[in-house]
């Protein structure tokens, strides 16, 4: 991530939820020039020039996170759609969760927006009760993707398991796929 298209300060809730360490983080324009206030408990405040120097400060997870947190706020309030690729990138389950549950709850998502993701964590399916908003993609000579209700017909498995376990078939390595990886590399360390 090498920008932050900020034009107003990012909320402090948004930062501590984030980091926890940093006490302020906000956006000065004097004349033609962009100055970056950014202050962790306990230090003194750095003045930054550019955006990219919050690389040097900042984990790439609070980066992402603060970009994404304004996207998903933008999303709320107008309705419409955010994609975002491998949403665990960057990020710890919590916020992931987080982010899911923003779209699920009917008081922040009056507007009927959608958050479409894709993931790793099969964890995640487990924070939907309906298999009909999932689809499961695989690559069976070519890129499919499946709807998880017409493939798990049953609601009382759990998700993440059926997913885990192999279940849905090709969701996993193999077993047999394991076992010759593992007497490959035991023969590399001979």
């Amino acid at each position: 991530i090498n920008v932050l298209p900020f034009t107003d300060d990012i909320p402090l809730e948004v930062i501590t939820f984030l980091d926890p360490t940093i006490e302020k983080l906000c956006f000065e324009k004097i004349e033609d020039k962009a100055l970056i206030h950014l202050k962790f408990k306990g230090e003194e405040e750095l003045i930054l020039n550019n955006a990219v120097e919050l690389e040097q400060y900042l984990s790439s997870g609070t980066i992402k996170g603060i970009i994404t947190f304004s996207i998903v706020k933008e999303v709320l309030a107008s309705g419409g759609y955010i994609l975002v690729d491998e949403l665990e990138n960057h990020f710890n389950k919590e916020i992931v969760v987080t982010l899911i549950r923003f779209f699920m709850d009917s008081s922040l998502n009056k507007n009927g927006s959608t958050l479409l993701f894709t993931t790793h964590y099969p964890e995640l399916l487990d924070e939907y009760d309906r298999n009909d908003a999932i689809y499961i993609v695989r690559n069976r000579n070519g890129i499919t993707a499946e709807n998880l209700s017409y493939i798990l017909k049953r609601n009382d498995i759990k998700k993440s398991d059926a997913y885990q376990s192999g279940f849905l078939e090709g969701t996993t390595p193999a077993y047999e796929a394991y076992l010759r990886l593992k007497k490959n590399l035991a023969a590399s360390l001979k």
